[in-house]
């Protein structure tokens, strides 16, 4: 089955629950609602796959914090452009963009981001936090753009694009603020790559973060203390080599998108030496005494493990609400 495929059926099933009739555009916004809560700060899980495959049934990671109609982005992996519009959302309404760490499947899409923004009407300055070399990859994306923007200036009279500003985050502290919202970071531990963020969103109503990839970190469970909402990443140890041999993964039923070349003993070792373990991150959410804990970035994915299994895991060290993440669900 493909990914349009199965996003259409997961949005028959869901829509058929609530007993709800309606086109395919409605179906999709009537969906992407589904868990939300009736605040003002709402957060979209767009995508949750963990690592750069594509063509399987999530699409990679990336979330959006919403406050009336701004769009604050968190990471930019494959899709994250398409699921914006899909989740019901306006591309001009973005107003900043936030990458956790430089690996594919968080930042591929940023120029794609860039583009179609501008391009459904943005023209206003777009910022964009991150670790270094932001400014250059954000250059490097807009000189690839622009003989196509330069077109479309003449050929349709679009507004030319306005500035967009990269800001180089290699510390700790505040990150910006607005009328909606604060945000801070930490430095967090993923190796190879340094350095890589996690960030604190405060609005008038909530409190969110979101981990970046990691391993169980001390300086995030003070990021996020008291928060409503930590987005934590987790990899569960025990199937990941099943699910990184594609042969054991087909025979299962396991659908894992598109193949990863390299040595798959190294890229285990990578794994587990650079990310957490469900009931790790349940530690962190409880020693931060979070009031929810969602789990993103997942992997392997189902049905090699199930919701029930990250659940069970994370149970063992947190006490609270935990909820696996879906693409397009809304908290």
């Amino acid at each position: 089955m493909n990914k349009g495929s199965e996003f259409d059926r997961r949005i028959v099933l869901k829509g058929m629950a609530g007993g709800a009739l309606a086109s395919f555009s409605a179906l999709g916004i009537a969906s992407a609602a589904t868990g939300a809560t009736s605040s003002g700060t709402k957060l979209h899980i767009l995508g949750t796959q963990a690592g750069p495959s594509v063509g399987g049934p999530r699409y990679q990671t990336s979330y959006a914090v919403t406050v009336g109609d701004a769009i604050y982005v968190v990471d930019a992996g494959y899709g994250a452009t398409e699921q914006l519009v899909r989740a019901g959302l306006m591309l001009p309404n973005i107003r900043n963009i936030f990458i956790t760490h430089h690996h594919p499947d968080h930042n591929v899409d940023l120029g794609s981001m860039i583009y179609f923004s501008w391009y459904a009407g943005l023209d206003r300055r777009l910022d964009v936090y991150g670790p270094p070399p932001l400014k250059s990859m954000t250059e490097n994306f807009l000189a690839a753009l622009k003989p196509d923007v330069d077109i479309w200036l003449d050929d349709i009279g679009h507004a030319p694009m306005s500035p967009v500003e990269a800001h180089e985050l290699s510390a700790a502290g505040p990150v910006m603020q607005d009328d909606n919202v604060k945000v801070s970071c930490v430095l967090v531990n993923h190796p190879p790559v340094v350095p890589a963020l996690a960030y604190r969103f405060d609005t008038p109503d909530r409190s969110i973060v979101f981990s970046g990839d990691t391993t169980p970190m001390e300086s995030l469970a003070k990021l996020a203390k008291g928060a409503d909402i930590l987005v934590h990443e987790a990899i569960y140890a025990d199937a990941m080599r099943r699910s990184l041999n594609p042969s054991d993964a087909r025979s299962s039923g396991e659908t894992t998108g598109s193949s990863i070349a390299g040595d798959s003993d190294k890229l285990l070792q990578h794994v587990l030496q650079s990310h957490t373990s469900p009931e790790a991150a349940g530690r962190i959410a409880q020693e931060a005494g979070v009031k929810k804990l969602v789990f993103a970035h997942i992997a392997p994915i189902l049905p090699a493990v199930t919701e029930k299994m990250y659940v069970d895991k994370a149970a063992t060290t947190f006490k609270g609400e935990i909820i696996v993440a879906h693409d397009l669900m809304v908290l």
